[in-house]
């Protein structure tokens, strides 16, 4: 390939613009809605240029990085892309249009690939005229530490268009699972639903954030507690993946009324530096 796209430079888009820069030799173009977000997202990309020089990778090697990346506020930026991935807020009516200006400005049969934790992929891909070339390819928070890349196909994703992304991600050193289109597909659902117990362990008393965290740790060898891992995330974010999981599953999923009453104040995890925890500066 010589040029990727990505819509979308919040952590995770700059994290897979991130691992597409360090492991293919190729242009990679990140698109934001606005200058100043388009700022943001090049902050995010240049930390983690800088921890990656902290932890010793040569100047030679994080330069070539830098050099390979390109900010646009333009989706038209993607004409000549080989593939493009889209990372921008799970709301399905915002995908749905991103994916049919992608569909008319990326040539068929070239990939759109969303990275999407939990909404339908054929609902996406049936806003384009192409959807045989719609696929998921669900990344995991930090992308550039974790290897799982989630491959869900909607109802008319094509062989071709699987054996392609499967290639992608290889290419960047992940290992993948094929998941068929269904709401929260495997990790989500299944995730989900343990940080919505906790939540609910918490809100009735059962056990403090500290233990809760520290209990699952130990209990089945998670590397971090479902409190950290939604710090991790996001608040918001967590929170808006639990709507959707909800609207489409039912109770198990029900968004938690602490976690509302932490968005509206502001306690959004690391990124505000606080939120079931406090941090000494935002991340």
């Amino acid at each position: 390939m010589r040029t990727v796209g990505v819509v979308g430079g919040g952590l995770m888009g700059a994290g897979i613009a991130f691992s597409v820069a360090t492991k293919m030799d190729c242009k990679v173009v990140l698109r934001e809605v606005s200058a100043n977000a388009v700022s943001a997202a090049k902050q995010r990309f240049d930390g983690m240029v800088q921890r990656a020089a902290k932890k010793g990778t040569p100047a030679e090697l994080t330069d070539k990085w830098v050099s390979r990346m390109q900010y646009t506020t333009e989706l038209d930026a993607f004409s000549q892309a080989d593939m493009v991935v889209e990372a921008v807020f799970e709301n399905l009516e915002l995908k749905r249009k991103v994916f049919a200006d992608l569909d008319r400005i990326v040539p068929a049969p070239k990939l759109l690939c969303s990275n999407t934790s939990g909404i339908s992929i054929s609902m996406i891909g049936g806003a384009t005229q192409h959807p045989e070339r719609v696929i998921g390819t669900h990344f995991f928070n930090p992308v550039s530490v974790m290897k799982l890349v989630e491959i869900v196909t909607g109802l008319a994703t094509s062989q071709e268009t699987i054996a392609a992304a499967r290639s992608f991600c290889e290419q960047l050193g992940k290992e993948t699972i094929l998941v068929r289109d269904f709401p929260g597909f495997v990790v989500t659902r299944i995730g989900q639903a343990m940080m919505a117990e906790a939540v609910r362990c918490l809100e009735q008393g059962v056990a403090s954030a500290e233990d809760i965290d520290r209990g699952m740790r130990l209990g089945y060898n998670y590397p971090i507690g479902p409190f950290e891992l939604i710090d991790l995330i996001g608040v918001d974010t967590e929170l808006r993946v639990m709507q959707s999981m909800f609207e489409e599953m039912g109770e198990t999923f029900r968004p938690s009324p602490l976690m509302k009453s932490m968005v509206a104040a502001g306690h959004l995890g690391r990124k505000s530096g606080r939120g079931f925890y406090e941090y000494k500066k935002a991340e």
